[in-house]
C-alpha cells in the first residue's frame, strides 16, 4: 500500500508530498494544468524501474527539471507498506553542466530501519555487506540479483513492476493477442495480452471477470480464446437471447464495452495480487451515464475489500465520478499559476460555502 509520495524539482512538483496511508481508494480533483498527470508520471518512473528500466535517461530528461532548473537535484521518495513491512525508496538525481544525460547522486532502499541498498554516486552497498561500483547513469535497484523472490529487494521490485497506470483509448486496443503480457501499457492497447496472462496463470480469475462483465452486459453468456495461429489468440464473446446465440470478436465490441473488459481485467489483477496499486486517468471516458455510477462503485468496492492492501487512484472532471468519493479521500490538486508549484490538500481540511464539492470546485472555492 502506498503510504507516501514525495517529489522535489520534478516539473511542477516542488517539495510535494502526498500521504495516502490507510486509504484504499483516492480521487485527485484539480483543474487542467494543476499537476495530476505529473503525479502519475512520478509513479510511472517507479513502475518502470520495477519493470527493469535501468538507464536513467529513459526516465528523466532535461525538461523533467522544474523549468529546466538543473542547479537543483530532483528528489523522489516512495514509502510503501507490503505484508506488514515498511519500505522506503529514495532517488536523488542531478544533471551537471556540460553533461548530456542525468546521473544518480544517491539511491537507497530501507525496510524499516534496515538498510537493503545504499548508494552514493557509483559507490554502492547491499545489505551493508557487499560493496561495489555502479555506473551513475544507471539505476541500481533493477540491476542487483537476489537469491530468492522472498528477499525484501525482490518483493519491493515486484510491487513496483505490478503498478497499473492506465489512460485507455479503446480504439487503439489490439484485436488479436500474439503473446501473454505480465503488465499493461499506459494506453492499455495490450489489455487482451494482459488478460490472457492473468487467466493462464490463475484460471479462477475467469469467474471474477465474467461476473463483472455480466453485471454490465446481462446477455453475455461466455467469453473464450480462439486459436488463430501458433501463438495467436482471438477473444470471442458469446451473447444469448432465449435460444439464440451470437459470437463476436473483441474488435466488434463498442468502445465502452472494451472499457468494461479493461475494468474486469483490472479487478482480476487486484484479486490476483491484493497489494496492487492502480492509477486510472479519466475512467468515465467512453462509458455511458447510465452505467458510469455502477462502474465506479464496482471498481472501488473491489479495491476496498476487507483486509485488502490494494489501492485505486482515479482522476476525472466528471461530476458523477467525483460524487462517488468522499471528503476524506478526495485530494484537491491546485496551482496558483504556471509559475507556481503544485499543492495538494485533502478535501475534509478545506472549508467551502457551496452545498456540493462540484459547486465549490466550479466556484473556485477549493484553490
Amino acid at each position: 500500500m502506498l503510504k507516501r509520495l514525495y517529489a522535489h524539482n520534478f516539473k511542477c512538483l516542488q517539495n510535494f508530498e502526498m500521504s495516502l496511508n490507510g486509504l484504499n481508494s483516492v480521487f485527485l480533483l484539480g483543474k487542467n494544468g494543476s499537476g495530476k498527470t505529473t503525479i502519475f508520471e512520478v509513479l510511472e518512473i517507479f513502475q518502470k524501474i520495477g519493470q527493469g528500466v535501468t538507464s536513467l535517461k529513459e526516465l528523466i530528461g532535461e525538461y523533467s527539471f522544474n523549468f529546466g532548473n538543473k542547479n537543483t537535484p530532483i528528489e523522489l521518495e516512495l514509502d510503501v507498506a507490503i505484508a506488514k513491512e515498511n519500505f522506503s525508496y529514495k532517488l536523488s538525481i542531478e544533471f551537471p553542466e556540460n553533461f548530456f544525460a542525468p546521473r544518480i547522486i544517491k539511491e537507497s532502499l530501507f525496510v524499516g530501519k534496515k538498510s537493503i541498498l545504499e548508494r552514493d554516486g557509483g559507490q554502492t552497498s547491499f545489505k551493508d555487506t557487499a560493496h561495489f561500483l555502479l555506473d551513475w547513469h544507471h539505476i541500481g535497484l533493477p540491476l542487483i540479483s537476489v537469491r530468492s523472490d522472498d528477499e525484501p529487494l525482490a518483493i519491493f521490485r515486484d510491487w513496483l513492476k505490478n503498478i497499473i497506470i492506465v489512460s485507455p483509448f479503446p480504439r487503439d486496443f489490439n484485436d488479436l493477442s500474439k503473446t501473454e503480457s505480465m503488465t499493461i501499457n499506459r494506453k492499455a492497447e495490450n489489455v487482451i495480452d494482459w488478460a490472457r496472462w492473468l487467466l493462464s496463470s490463475n484460471p479462477s480469475l475467469y469467474m471474477v471477470m465474467s461476473d463483472f462483465l455480466k453485471s454490465r452486459m446481462p446477455d453475455l453468456d461466455v467469453f473464450k480464446w480462439d486459436n488463430s495461429g501458433r501463438d495467436d489468440r482471438r477473444l470471442l464473446f458469446t451473447f444469448k437471447e432465449g435460444n439464440k446465440r451470437k459470437s463476436i470478436d473483441f474488435a466488434q465490441l463498442s468502445d465502452g464495452e472494451k472499457i468494461f473488459f479493461l475494468g474486469a481485467t483490472v479487478i482480476a489483477a487486484q484479486n490476483n495480487n491484493p497489494t496492487t496499486l492502480c492509477l486510472w486517468d479519466e475512467p468515465d471516458n467512453f462509458i455511458g451515464l447510465v452505467e458510469l455510477n455502477h462502474f465506479i462503485i464496482a471498481c472501488r468496492k473491489a479495491f476496498e475489500a476487507s483486509n485488502s492492501q490494494a489501492q485505486l487512484i482515479m482522476t476525472s472532471h466528471n461530476e458523477r465520478v467525483i460524487n462517488n468519493f468522499s471528503d476524506h479521500n478526495i485530494f484537491v490538486v491546485s496551482r496558483a499559476s504556471h509559475l507556481s508549484p503544485t499543492r495538494i490538500e485533502v478535501l475534509e481540511n478545506i472549508k467551502y460555502d457551496s452545498q456540493t464539492v462540484v459547486d465549490a470546485f466550479d466556484n473556485n472555492e477549493l484553490d
